[in-house]
């Protein structure tokens, strides 16, 4: 059996190596392109670089780096507007050097960058800032990869998930997994904790839109750390991972969050491995350091002589090595103390981690339909038992290269659930988000009709909103403004620069049925709907910009944003924007029935779909359903 499991995890590593590499290379040359072909203005113009900015200060921050200022060039102007977001791998340069790191901090007026190993700041009080292709995560996947198919002894998980043995449960369903009673869990959200909990390989919980999955992992980790055992809660993304943070910081768990504090939320950054150290009594030593290099730094941009900036940096080069050293002591007391280490999946990869020998019991991944296979296994090695949450009926990861992203599609939670099916996974089955009516096709063809709408939510309508009028609007759960037969087609929109011709090929707008949304948006405002409590969304990038366009100055507070960019959020009304309409029914990535699923899916009280029912619905079946059920339940309109 061993010789067989081997033989299948090689097969699999080797075909999952080959499509991860073809991703890495599409999206690095992809998002290069531009770099290498245009001068640093051009690019500064798209947003990708900031030419002619300013040094305005130096100094120490974690492991001893440098942190960057650069301002305008004119003091107190506004840096020009920009792509460049925190997080972003970006290189600064001048004419003598130019060193990379990662955008710490951004603003309207300054920009603030990490410099990464012992790279100095530019000499030079003038600099160009270019963002870079970032390819850290493919080189951790690629890693986890490779362990995987060299592990020399392997544990029973590797043998579970290859389907060599059945998951087992046992040992913590009867213990820690009931002493924290919490009555905000319903029945199904009970089940799926107590599976979880008790998982000695690997369990599932399998969360349909608004039934609490986040809610509901929380409370595994939560028994889970009361159990005595250490955890490692991963995501695919720094917002899955802080929202964790957030939830957790409720209750007593010592924790520790892992990761570039660049990319956190406010709730990571005060629960980030740099804030846990600073505050442990070890902290203060790391802390003179970091004040003995800012001073040494400060000396730098003063000194004139070649000999002695030379040797203050012989001496700040030794003085960083004393910091990473200290800090690594404090970074594995942090790590080592905490019940529960979160980071990103390609985080937990990271040094940090790799470094510390301190074991972990479990590790949960929230969000696992989102993340490539790879991904997982970088979390997975960590622990004997492996716990899943997320919605395969959801958008899948997102991916570049057309010519890797159907096979890498297909995630753990899938592979697993496809093996195992009920033995492994628990399905929550209330929700608390929609009107009856508006999950009525989702919940029947793809939760198998065992998705619920809980009371409180099951009839609720926007007219029940204190202050909302009730009119024809705001009393219907659901509107279809049917544009078949109206000649509003969809057009392509031609890309106006090159970021766009590069980045969004052929997007689709539809301006008949913008102004249908904005006509629709202004009614529900004017019946007393705050703006803030709708989205006007699409499936297309062109379409997300002209609704933009019409709607951002009158409305600011209105949300208007892509389908795939809404996932896991909710508004108390949405208007959904299908766009295409065009003689032969052609409806590109409408066909995937998860996107449609996560747009109709957002609404709470209210949804307006805004389509031409003759193009959309005539060939995929979910559509196909999904406008029977708004004919038979909508109040249906026909605009002239």
């Amino acid at each position: 059996m061993a010789e067989a499991v081997d033989s299948e995890i090689a097969a699999f590593v080797e075909r999952q190596s080959a499509l991860v590499e073809k991703e890495r290379s599409f999206e690095v040359e992809e998002s290069q392109a531009l770099v290498r072909r245009l001068p640093a203005t051009q690019l500064q113009r798209l947003g990708l670089a900031l030419t002619g900015v300013r040094v305005t200060g130096v100094r120490a921050g974690l492991g001893g780096k440098q942190l960057v200022t650069v301002e305008a060039a004119v003091a107190g102007d506004k840096l020009p507007a920009t792509l460049l977001r925190t997080g972003d791998i970006v290189s600064v340069g001048d004419k003598d050097r130019e060193s990379s790191g990662v955008v710490w901090q951004a603003t309207e007026a300054k920009l603030v960058v990490a410099l990464a190993g012992d790279d100095d700041a530019p000499g030079d009080q003038r600099c160009t800032v270019r963002k870079l292709a970032n390819d850290t995560t493919y080189k951790r996947i690629l890693g986890a990869l490779r362990d995987l198919a060299q592990a020399k002894t392997r544990p029973r998980l590797h043998a579970v998930l290859f389907g060599a043995e059945q998951p087992r449960f046992g040992g913590g369903s009867d213990g820690a997994g009931d002493s924290l009673p919490d009555e905000s869990l319903n029945e199904s959200q009970r089940a799926a904790v107590r599976r979880a909990v008790a998982a000695q390989d690997v369990a599932l919980i399998h969360g349909p839109p608004g039934t609490g999955k986040t809610h509901t992992v929380v409370a595994v980790i939560r028994r889970l750390a009361a159990a005595g055992k250490r955890v490692l809660v991963c995501g695919p993304s720094n917002v899955a991972v802080d929202n964790i943070v957030e939830r957790l910081a409720r209750h007593r768990v010592r924790m520790v969050r892992l990761g570039h504090p660049a990319r956190f939320l406010a709730a990571g950054a005060a629960h980030s491995l740099d804030s846990v150290a600073q505050a442990s009594a070890q902290g203060a030593l790391v802390r003179d350091v970091r004040r003995d290099i800012d001073a040494a730094l400060a000396q730098v941009r003063r000194c004139r002589s070649g000999a002695e900036r030379r040797a203050l940096y012989a001496q700040i080069k030794d003085l960083r090595r004393e910091c990473r050293a200290r800090e690594a002591r404090v970074i594995d007391e942090a790590i080592g103390a905490a019940q529960v280490v979160l980071a990103t999946l390609s985080a937990a990869g990271g040094r940090d981690l790799a470094r510390s020998a301190a074991p972990f019991d479990a590790v949960v991944i929230d969000e696992a339909t989102q993340a490539v296979e790879g991904e997982c296994w970088i979390a997975a090695a960590r622990a004997p038992a492996l716990i899943l949450a997320g919605d395969h009926h959801q958008l899948p990861p997102t991916l570049r290269s057309p010519a890797a992203s159907q096979a890498l599609a297909a995630t753990m939670f899938e592979r697993v659930r496809a093996r195992f099916g009920d033995a492994a996974c628990c399905m929550l089955a209330t929700q608390y988000r929609m009107h009856a009516d508006i999950m009525a096709v989702s919940a029947q063809r793809l939760y198998g009709g065992r998705l619920a709408a809980d009371p409180s939510v099951a009839a609720h309508l926007l007219s029940e909103i204190a202050g909302v009028e009730a009119t024809d609007d705001t009393a219907a759960a659901l509107v279809l403004i049917d544009t078949a037969g109206t000649g509003m087609a969809e057009t392509t929109e031609a890309a106006d620069d090159e970021r766009l011709a590069l980045a969004d090929v052929d997007s689709k707008c539809n301006r008949g049925e913008a102004d249908l949304a904005a006509r629709h948006v202004a009614a529900l405002v004017a019946a007393g709907l705050p703006a803030e409590d709708i989205a006007v969304i699409s499936p297309y990038n062109a379409q997300v910009r002209l609704l933009r366009t019409l709607l951002r100055d009158a409305l600011p507070a209105l949300e208007i944003g892509s389908v795939d960019g809404f996932q896991g959020r909710e508004k108390e009304a949405v208007v959904l924007s299908l766009v295409r309409s065009n003689p032969a029914c052609e409806i590109g990535f409408l066909a995937d029935y998860r996107r449609i699923n996560v747009a109709v899916t957002r609404a709470r009280r209210h949804l307006c779909v805004v389509a031409d029912s003759q193009t959309v619905a005539r060939r995929d079946p979910f559509l196909r359903a999904l406008f029977a059920h708004l004919e038979a339940a909508a109040d249906l309109r026909y605009p002239e």
